[in-house]
């Protein structure tokens, strides 16, 4: 009998241990589970492209807390990359705990035989199938009906991923929205929640968790961002497209992946109710938006009807127009306000007032929606913009106003009495002008006079070295005063900056035309003096071409020196070739285009400009692209003019210029020509072609660490194995031929000897004719020299700084 009950035991064992293997055998299914099955610790999906994983983990390094979640698969560690988490408010032990497929669709974690959290779904029998999706969302589906039962992506933790939906479903009365963790070890839900208030025209908001107070705020849509956030960096463009939709079912706003690829973006609101929008590029993630990233960001920093700027590291408030200081919490009207009142006062560059008093008028023009505004006795405000709502008026107080850069105009309504009392103002002002009418009349071509010297006398203090006979710039460009360039770049803020080097720093701007412009500040111990400053301004001035910068004008006031320029919407060349992310934006014809302007921009300079140019410091980030990829030769600081044939070769006691595209003639005896800027374009084309850096070249390059990337080519040209140098983000796509006269003719240009390089007249004809016959390469510089001709290294290195 005991030998009966021993082996009974034995049997039951052996049935419950091969269920387990068969149920562990289902639950290791790549990225699907089917009906009946199950994961335990140590098991997970993984999606088809190995991009996400689902399994248990322990955001505490504790098995006592763990949780069921989805993070990014091969991104340790996993506690810092997790998306999303299935119990958030209960945690369980793993050596008790599995997560279940039930044979009729319900998705169950058990803990000791107790549910902690479902799906609460049902399906025909064993018809249920869950699946690990590449985009990182969890999907249950019923394969009979082909219904989805149930999705992660409906109920987002605190992650956003291309994919997901943040608004509200009209339909079943619910939000798509974040919630925070607890702190960075705890996934339950925390303080704060990121999400859309569905008033009539929705807005996107940091709440605390009870949704009472309000945070932050992003603004309405535009169609092509939130109106109170900059315009988002190129790199986002480049991933993810963005997409507003609102209809009588839902409303929400979603990103998109244009093209999967290694690139991968999510938003996060973290333990700190700070949203981030990051990037995971060559290895790391890279915050690239964040909000709140000012004071200004806090909501309603500076009350109602109080403007919020910011100012350096801090921030100042001011009121409206209309509006005083009464009370601690802003901004009050000065006088009633009367519905009779029409006039109103324009503020630009405004975050939008909140959108909870705010009503949609549609897409009419600015003059229908003020019409609209003056036909409404309790309409305060309203503003025009781009996307789904156009015309928006405000009721009430107005809430939230930021001055930014990238922000829209706000028209406020202006009571009678301060119409009134502008109107006796514009009076009295024509009144003074006409009563000195005839004063200024008469003093008119002496003050012309008495400015024509001080212009003069000005000059020569600036420029103290202006050649006889040369063309003054200061006669020939507009001027611009220093008040009108601080009002464009909201007084040089940090916001604003598009790049630093020795020279000081170059703005973004945007004048009251809405011309955006870039101004490059000198800083007053700045490398390039007023020699250098007077020296660009006569280049650029007396020089036009498509691929060549256009100067708008300067300014000269006190201390400043400012210099205003095109904007190029792309900043430089070198944003794109050492950037994976942006490279691949890049094809070849593209990158064909690109060498090809800079070479017409330098033929021009060398031979069909009235004046011959010698650059001296061509490099990749003097090269500004606009808005079509264009590219634009820049930076004239160091610039050398030369009449005619006059001194094709010249000499200086000390180079100046960018250690890895000075040619060896300039960098240890000080000789330069145009085949010097020759040897630079060399040196770019063919970092263009392989995207990488020629003065870093030695230290990543395995074969031979004493090789630069210039004679790293050379080595590859004479063992037939060019093509190997080639941007591997260009994915073998290009025409062979061309690439290889390409890399050719880069190799004549960087030759050691300038007399065996061409001259742009020729390097263009290598770029343009397949029938072009190319010389043989001579010896290129191949290696990095240390000290000869009594030029250091380090020299050079502290003549460079900032160029």
């Amino acid at each position: 009998m005991a030998r009966m009950q021993l082996f009974l035991l034995q049997f039951v064992e052996i049935v419950l241990l091969a269920e387990t293997f068969f149920l562990l055998g289902r639950s290791s299914s790549g990225d699907i589970m089917m009906g009946n099955s199950s994961l335990i610790d140590g098991l997970t999906l993984i999606s088809t492209g190995s991009v996400f994983q689902l399994g248990f983990f322990s955001p505490a390094n504790d098995s006592t807390t763990a949780y069921i979640g989805i993070w990014y698969y091969n991104h340790p560690p996993r506690e810092n990359k997790v998306v999303w988490v299935a119990n958030r408010n209960k945690s369980v032990d793993t050596s008790m705990a599995s997560l279940n497929l039930t044979s009729d669709g319900n998705m169950i974690l058990f803990e000791e035989g107790t549910k902690v959290w479902s799906t609460g779904t049902s399906a025909e029998l064993n018809s249920a199938r869950l699946q690990l999706l590449d985009s990182g969302n969890l999907m249950l589906t019923d394969d009979d009906s082909g219904n989805i039962l149930w999705q992660s992506f409906d109920h987002a933790c605190d992650t956003f991923l291309p994919g997901m939906k943040l608004g509200f479903d009209f339909r079943i009365n619910t939000s798509w929205q974040l919630v925070s963790w607890s702190s960075a070890t705890d996934p339950s839900p925390g303080k704060y929640i990121f999400g859309m208030e569905t008033y009539k025209v929705p807005d996107f908001f940091t709440l605390s968790a009870n949704g009472s107070v309000k945070l932050g705020r992003f603004g309405p849509w535009n169609g092509r961002r939130f109106v109170g956030r900059p315009i988002p960096d190129v790199k986002v463009w480049m991933i993810v497209n963005f997409t507003y939709v609102s209809n009588k079912n839902e409303t929400y706003y979603i990103t998109e992946y244009k093209v999967r690829s290694q690139e991968l973006t999510r938003g996060v609101v973290d333990a700190n109710g700070i949203f981030q929008r990051l990037l995971f590029v060559e290895g790391e993630w890279t915050t690239f938006v964040s909000m709140p990233s000012d004071e200004c960001d806090h909501y309603n920093r500076c009350g109602r009807n109080s403007v919020c700027t910011k100012d350096g590291f801090s921030f100042s408030c001011r009121c409206l127009e209309g509006f005083e200081n009464k009370s601690v919490v802003g901004c009050a009207r000065k006088e009633p306000f009367r519905c009779s009142s029409n006039q109103f006062s324009k503020e630009q560059s405004m975050k939008l007032p909140d959108t909870e008093n705010a009503t949609s008028g549609g897409n009419i023009s600015l003059d229908a929606c003020q019409k609209l505004c003056l036909d409404d006795c309790s309409c305060i405000a309203y503003a025009v913009i781009n996307g789904p709502y156009g015309c928006i008026t405000w009721r009430g107080e107005l809430l939230d106003l930021k001055s930014f850069l990238d922000g829209e105009d706000l028209y406020i309504r202006l009571p009678e009495s301060s119409t009134s009392n502008w109107k006796k103002l514009v009076w009295a002002i024509v009144i003074s002008v006409l009563l000195g009418i005839v004063l200024l009349c008469s003093l008119c071509v002496l003050v012309r006079k008495r400015r024509n010297r001080a212009s003069t006398c000005r000059l020569q203090l600036q420029f103290p070295n202006v050649q006889k006979g040369s063309i003054n710039p200061l006669e020939v460009l507009p001027s611009y005063d220093l008040r009108t360039i601080k009002a464009a770049t909201n007084d040089f803020s940090e916001g604003n900056k598009l790049g630093e080097g020795g020279f000081g720093v170059v703005y973004k701007g945007q004048l009251d035309d809405r011309q955006k412009i870039a101004v490059k500040k000198l800083s007053r111990y700045s490398s390039q003096g007023p020699n250098e400053f007077q020296n660009e301004l006569s280049v650029i001035a007396k020089l036009q071409h498509r691929n060549l910068v256009r100067l708008l004008g300067y300014c000269i006031e006190g201390d400043e020196r400012l210099m205003i320029l095109e904007y190029m919407e792309n900043k430089s060349l070198d944003a794109f070739i050492y950037d994976k992310a942006k490279s691949s934006l890049l094809n070849w014809q593209r990158r064909f285009d690109i060498i090809i302007g800079i070479a017409r921009g330098l033929l021009y300079l060398h031979q069909d400009s009235r004046l011959r140019v010698i650059h001296r410091d061509l490099k990749p980030s003097n090269i500004l692209l606009d808005k079509d990829m264009n590219p634009k030769i820049s930076d004239f600081g160091i610039a050398r003019i030369f009449e005619g044939n006059n001194a094709l070769e010249d000499a200086t006691t000390r180079p100046v210029g960018t250690f890895g595209y000075m040619a060896p003639e300039y960098l240890l005896h000080g000789v330069f020509s145009f085949k010097s800027d020759v040897f630079s374009f060399g040196v770019i084309v063919l970092e263009i072609i392989s995207g990488k850096k020629n003065r870093v070249f030695s230290q990543t390059c395995q074969t031979d660490t004493n090789l630069n990337l210039l004679g790293y080519v050379n080595k590859l040209w004479q063992e037939e194995r060019s093509l190997e140098i080639v941007d591997e983000t260009l994915n073998q796509s290009y025409p062979t031929e061309e690439v290889l006269r390409c890399i050719h003719m880069s190799l004549l240009c960087v030759q050691d000897n300038s007399n065996d390089r061409p001259t742009m007249t020729e390097v263009m004809a290598m770029l343009t004719s397949e029938d072009q016959l190319f010389t043989p390469v001579m010896q290129p510089v191949i290696t990095s020299t240390s000290s000869e001709g009594g030029f250091t290294i380090n020299e050079i290195s502290f003549t460079l700084v900032g160029r």
